[in-house]
């Protein structure tokens, strides 16, 4: 009787010492900046998410602050400079530097476990590498996407699954494909890339650079030299196969790539390049068009030089500097939370159609839709990160509609965009 008096009386302490650690457990709120719960396609699985996490964590709140995406930076920068806390944001990789050099965000490792963070795929986190580390870790990433839609190749009497593997194999079979829907007035694009004179765009552009074999800024953040090789002659064939689009009408000058999502969801364009969430906006135009959408990856040979390589695209996580521990805690728990399988898994197959960058998703179910372009995942290059890179990249669509429609020689075309990067780089 003693002995478990003893026993019983050792388990209501420990009870209670675990009690009273639960009770003085301080709560504490995350202001959490996310453009994403402004999009009507994503806005549930966040604040599903968001819920669930605070229910299994009750000492937590997490404070959304959301606008859409194109005003997100200026809100948050508003803020900061009002004096109010940002603590995580869901972000960009282009946002890095200006965040880095406002001391405004801190690297992750500092924070996540890590064990978790350990986890993370090199050539994804390189994407993140700015300066002296890593200032963000991803949510999940994209390569370059070629969409297709297959009930328009197959109608055309050609395979979907057997997308070209060199330039000219791309070319073939584009002219193919404009052979068959010329006059039939269904089709306004045989094969989508964006020209539009927006940042977007021009991440779209660098990319293709890269797939024919570009460097565009060297591993300190200067413009890499487009004159030697095998810049010239990357540029040169990127910008030859651009007027070849568009001079025959086989891509559409001036349009963003949200113009070209909705089109491709109307069943009007055979194919064009795009970030994996494009889709998200393609299904809101046509919910079934999974059943007529498939993917592949670029070409791996793009002219001399091209191996059909990309940049990594992510959306991210930025975590804010100055943070009590609990905080560094609560966030650490909070991103290990929306980057499981459990959480994630429906999100990357119904909503934002992406690849895993994390180990511990390796069992994550990818859509079906993906699975073309899923050999190209990690067929991707670093490149380093600038402040000015949104400009820089943006120059590039000026660029290719000067050479493409303004009627601007190759070579002044090519001048102009190193005069204005270099502006922009050296501010």
């Amino acid at each position: 009787m003693k002995k478990l008096l003893a026993l019983l009386t050792a388990l209501i302490m420990l009870l209670s010492a675990g009690a009273v650690m639960a009770e003085e457990k301080e709560p504490v709120t995350i202001r959490f900046y996310n453009y994403a719960l402004s999009e009507t396609a994503k806005a549930d699985w966040w604040k599903n998410t968001i819920a669930a996490f605070e229910a299994a964590n009750p000492w937590v709140t997490v404070e959304s602050v959301t606008v859409d995406y194109n005003s997100m930076i200026q809100t948050f920068t508003n803020d900061l400079g009002s004096g109010l806390s940002v603590d995580l944001i869901l972000g960009e990789v282009s946002w890095i530097p200006a965040l880095v050099e406002g001391e405004f965000i801190q690297q992750p490792k500092d924070v996540i476990d890590p064990d978790f963070y350990a986890g993370y795929y090199d050539y994804v986190l390189d994407q993140m590498y700015y300066k002296d580390g890593v200032y963000a870790v991803p949510h999940y990433y994209t390569n370059s996407v070629v969409f297709i839609n297959k009930d328009l190749v197959e109608a055309a009497g050609m395979d979907a699954a057997a997308f070209p593997d060199t330039l000219d194999g791309l070319k073939a079979w584009i002219e193919s494909l404009d052979a068959f829907y010329k006059d039939s007035g269904k089709v306004s694009t045989i094969f989508g890339l964006t020209t539009a004179e927006v940042p977007a765009t021009g991440s779209n552009i660098n990319a293709m650079f890269t797939a024919f074999g570009g460097q565009l800024l060297t591993d300190d953040g200067k413009l890499a030299d487009l004159k030697a090789e095998p810049n010239a002659t990357a540029m040169a064939e990127m910008l030859d196969f651009y007027k070849y689009l568009i001079g025959n009408g086989y891509t559409q000058e001036n349009l963003k790539l949200k113009d070209y999502r909705a089109a491709f969801g109307a069943g009007n364009v055979v194919a064009y390049v795009d970030s994996s969430w494009g889709y998200a906006q393609i299904g809101e135009v046509d919910p079934k068009a999974a059943e007529f959408t498939v993917t592949s990856f670029l070409p791996t040979t793009m002219g001399t030089y091209g191996k059909g390589e990309s940049l990594v695209e992510s959306h991210c996580f930025l975590i804010g500097d100055g943070l009590s521990d609990g905080q560094k805690e609560a966030i650490s728990l909070f991103i290990q939370h929306c980057t499981s399988t459990e959480n994630l898994e429906g999100y990357l197959n119904n909503i934002g159609l992406a690849f895993v960058a994390h180990e511990g998703l390796s069992g994550c179910r990818i859509s079906p839709i993906l699975e073309g372009a899923a050999k190209g995942v990690s067929h991707v290059r670093k490149q380093t990160q600038i402040g000015p890179m949104v400009s820089v990249q943006k120059q590039l669509a000026t660029m290719v509609l000067d050479y493409t429609v303004n009627g601007a020689s190759m070579e002044d075309a090519v001048a102009g965009y190193i005069a204005q990067a270099e502006y922009y780089i050296d501010q």
